[in-house]
């Protein structure tokens, strides 16, 4: 082995990316100098095709991943057929975050452009104790769009079939994931829709709605409120975010309603643009969250490039108050927005516990450093994030200030309950009461529960590189 020259450990320094994807080379590298005679056989004496990436998973794991000290020693990885499969070896018992995907998905994740109908649908089973399928939002351009499907419809059939039958025999997913169905839908004013559609390929925005509420929209609010739902932390679509608060900024606003109750995360990049936008001048270069390594890489806690800092920029807003709404699909990215300026600003969350996912992953993608075209990309937890006051370890999500029931029977606006009750409580100082349950709410007589994105060990994401 030649030694590291100090051109490298320069290199190395300037990009952790680099070092951890070095790292797992030099580890690899020093794995293969002592068995180069000896390839990974499988049972029948064949190589085994998936080695070098079996190994670069296990150098990863063994080295950044938080939790490497209790990483099992003793796995062989000789007879597991995927790297799925492999990688899921190595994660330990409280660790339900990490993940990997193949290179295409994760191509995908980051363009926004996916195959899809265009719609999220959920059931206010909690507090409502509804089964039925409403849709929770619609992705504009998309077919559901295309045919003025609204959030708050009932989807009651697929291809002329109850969808209280298909969940009850088990086939309701594999149904829907057809290319092309007849949906059959119940708007608003309880009339029936039926259409046939194909699923396309939908370029996802990051964002649902933006508008600015005047007191002539609402009677008694003492000022201009903005709202803005924001889907997806995707540091391809920045100018979702400048946008919309450019809207904000020229119309004056002196609250913000900050939607994030759909809000898996993302990238830290788009994380920090929306921080640098909210934050009040007295937050200025203070810190919004800093990462905790494990403690091989403690040292990296105090280093600038792990901590993202306020910078308030050109249209940066000046609000007196921001609310988030949040559910359990607010995760990891929106965790740290809500997390990083609780300590900063006047803030109130508005919903529901969110997901609980205080830490975050680099992306690792294989073959190494091959961000264009890798062949798999893991993100092991390799991080948490705290606040500045070090806090950030709420495995079991961030408890709202005031809880509400999502409110799926009224679509995205003034008549929705939490867009309503925040206003009345901008208004009034408080919060009216929770909503009636409406009468339709116990129209599903087959009581089983859909799979939601959130259920997933795999949802939530707050990927970074050190340079953010």
């Amino acid at each position: 082995m030649t030694q590291i020259s100090k051109k490298m450990i320069r290199l190395i320094k300037k990009n952790l990316l680099s070092f951890l994807l070095l790292s797992a080379m030099l580890l690899f590298i020093a794995t293969a100098c002592q068995k180069e005679k000896n390839p990974d056989p499988i049972g029948n004496g064949e190589p085994d095709p998936l080695a070098s990436v079996k190994s670069y998973a296990l150098a990863l794991m063994n080295d950044i991943y938080y939790w490497y000290k209790d990483v099992p020693k003793n796995i062989d990885p000789k007879p597991i057929k995927t790297i799925q499969a492999y990688f899921d070896t190595l994660l330990v018992p409280v660790d339900r975050w990490s993940w990997m995907m193949t290179g295409a998905q994760y191509l995908s994740s980051e363009t926004g452009v996916v195959e899809t109908y265009g719609i999220s649908i959920a059931q206010p089973i909690d507090y409502y104790k509804d089964y039925s399928l409403k849709v929770r939002f619609v992705h504009p351009n998309s077919p559901m769009s295309d045919n003025n499907i609204k959030r708050g419809y009932t989807l009651t059939h697929l291809n002329g079939v109850p969808v209280a039958t298909l969940i009850s025999n088990g086939t309701y997913n594999s149904v829907y994931a057809q290319k092309t169905n007849t949906f059959t839908f119940r708007d608003l004013e309880n009339k029936t829709i039926s259409f046939t559609a194909t699923a396309r390929q939908v370029s996802t925005r990051s964002f649902l709605k933006t508008m600015v509420i005047t007191p002539e929209d609402y009677p008694g609010l003492p000022h201009k409120v903005g709202y803005f739902h924001y889907l997806s932390f995707k540091a391809t679509m920045l100018d979702d975010i400048n946008n919309a608060m450019a809207l904000m900024n020229t119309s004056g606003v002196k609250e913000l309603i900050l939607d994030l109750r759909y809000n898996g995360g993302g990238d830290g990049k788009a994380t920090s643009l929306l921080a640098n936008y909210l934050a009040p001048v007295s937050a200025d270069k203070k810190i919004l969250a800093k990462r905790e390594h494990n403690d091989k890489y403690r040292s990296w806690d105090n280093d600038v490039q792990t901590q993202t800092i306020i910078q308030r920029i050109g249209g940066s807003l000046n609000l007196n108050r921001l609310f988030i709404l949040t559910t359990k699909g607010s995760a990891s990215a929106s965790e740290v927005i809500i997390n990083g300026l609780k300590p900063l600003m006047n803030v109130v969350q508005v919903g529901g516990t969110t997901y609980g996912k205080p830490n975050g992953m680099y992306v690792l993608p294989f073959p190494e450093g091959n961000y264009d075209s890798p062949q798999f990309v893991f993100l092991p937890i390799c991080f948490f994030s705290v606040n500045s006051n070090g806090y950030g370890h709420y495995m079991d999500g961030i408890t709202p200030d005031h809880y509400r029931p999502d409110d799926l029977y009224h679509d995205f606006g003034l008549q929705e309950d939490w867009v309503k009750s925040v206003l009345q409580f901008i208004s009034t100082g408080s919060f009216p009461p929770l909503p009636a349950i409406p009468a339709a709410a116990f129209s599903a007589t087959q009581q089983h529960r859909l799979a939601l994105p959130e259920d997933s060990p795999e949802y939530g994401v707050y990927k970074v590189k050190r340079n953010n």
